[in-house]
């Protein structure tokens, strides 16, 4: 239960990018198999991930938090 709890309130931060419909992945991008059977976009096999604080297209508020997080450029 502690480890959903806290999976949970990351994704309050960090909402997966999940697949929407009948897509198929392309060059270096991928999609994974969540636990619960979803979906999500993955780039180079990692698993893409958005950021909460980040209001509209073109922010990248989340780029470098924790010294962890990278955002994915297009054509990366």
């Amino acid at each position: 239960m502690v480890l959903a709890a806290g999976l949970a309130a990351c994704a309050v931060n960090w909402p997966p990018f999940m697949v929407a419909g009948e897509v198929q992945a392309t060059a270096d991008g991928s999609i994974v198999t969540r636990d619960d059977g979803s979906r999500q976009w993955a780039y180079l096999g990692k698993p893409l991930y958005g950021w909460a604080k980040d209001a509209k297209p073109g922010d990248r508020t989340g780029d470098g938090v924790n010294n962890v997080w990278r955002v994915v450029k297009s054509g990366s």
